[in-house]
């Protein structure tokens, strides 16, 4: 992705400013930013690819790489082999660890389980129950059980809404 793009999507998402840490060469810089806890950064290098001749080579502009992201207070430790934070493939996984999506079904909506094969293999399929806590994988309350099942998580995407909280 170019950095002017990479730029412009991470200050619309995330309404923040994309700061230049520092800069090697023309094409080579860091860039840096922070979110709430978060600090985020990202490496650019020269494009390579094919120009409007159809000969490969340099291109010039960059690309943005290296996604990483890392909490305010964690530090590396080189001595014991702990480096802080992780490193994500693209641009949308970065804005996703700092701004996780809304959640499909709120609290206290009421959800069924689609009639897939994961559903049915794990038997909640065609069960109705709560929503307790939302997310990309929620906990739900089953109408028909008895048993609670505290630390059950359930994806979203093999859910329907049955009724609107």
């Amino acid at each position: 992705m170019r950095v002017e793009k990479a730029i412009k999507k991470i200050e619309k998402a995330l309404g923040v400013k994309v700061e230049k840490l520092y800069q090697n060469a023309e094409y080579h810089a860091k860039y840096v930013f922070t979110y709430g806890d978060r600090i985020c950064s990202f490496s650019t290098q020269q494009a390579y690819g094919e120009d409007e001749n159809g000969d490969y080579g340099k291109l010039d502009y960059a690309e943005a790489m290296s996604w990483h992201t890392q909490h305010k207070g964690d530090v590396s430790d080189p001595m014991t082999d702990y480096f802080a934070g992780y490193f994500v493939k693209n641009c949308a996984q970065l804005i996703r660890s700092c701004k996780p999506p809304e959640p499909k079904y709120p609290i206290g909506c009421l959800v069924r389980g689609k009639q897939n094969k994961r559903a049915i293999r794990q038997g909640y399929a065609g069960k109705t129950g709560m929503v307790i806590a939302a997310g990309e994988y929620m906990k739900i309350k089953w109408l028909d059980h008895k048993v609670t099942y505290e630390y059950m998580t359930y994806p979203q995407r093999d859910m329907e809404l049955v009724s609107a909280a």
